[in-house]
């Protein structure tokens, strides 16, 4: 199971590791030698805050300030960009098998209704099936590299309709839903 994460993109980039037909360079030297062919060396040292010089020094294995917290960025790095071909196949297959998508999440929440905004104090931990439409905008937008900011207006939308408003009638006005503090969240497909 992977470690839970409260990045929606790096939750989701973490289920399509079970996805992957081999696995990423093990050493970061490695790791970092492939993120610089695919990646520009300006944009990825921007990603990890570093010098592109540094990146190249760690590149060719002189890890000489490398600390764990680069370690964990160029994680994420290989776990963001590895076999997108596999990543895409892998998500046009559970789209085409009713988008079975499962979300657990830790979070507080707030809703919008014609009346105003109001803030539920809880803490709610949800596991729900995502609606089919939902886990593919969440993928079309996750394939898009949008932002965090707006993968968790989706899931908000998701989670709002496969969970608080499903009993509502079709008719009945329904809240904007808000995921307005997320501790952690994990995608199982």
């Amino acid at each position: 199971m992977p470690p839970p994460t409260t990045s929606i993109t790096h939750a989701l980039d973490l289920a399509d590791a079970r996805h992957w037909t081999r696995q990423p360079p093990a050493t970061p030297a490695a790791r970092l030698r492939h993120l610089l062919h695919t990646q520009p060396p300006d944009k990825l040292a921007t990603r990890l805050f570093v010098y592109p010089t540094t990146l190249a020094r760690w590149a060719d294995g002189d890890l000489t300030g490398l600390n764990p917290t680069h370690t964990v960025l160029i994680d994420r790095e290989i776990h963001r960009g590895w076999q997108p071909r596999i990543r895409w196949r892998a998500h046009q297959q559970i789209l085409a098998h009713h988008g079975c998508v499962t979300v657990q999440l830790h979070a507080r929440f707030s809703y919008t209704t014609p009346n105003g905004e109001f803030d539920d104090p809880r803490l709610r931990r949800i596991t729900e099936d995502l609606p089919p439409m939902h886990a593919r905008h969440l993928f079309d937008a996750r394939h898009a590299d949008t932002t965090d900011d707006e993968l968790r207006c989706i899931l908000a939308d998701a989670v709002g309709e496969a969970y608080f408003f499903r009993i509502l009638p079709p008719d009945q006005q329904q809240a904007a839903l808000t995921i307005s503090d997320l501790h952690l969240i994990q995608f199982h497909y």
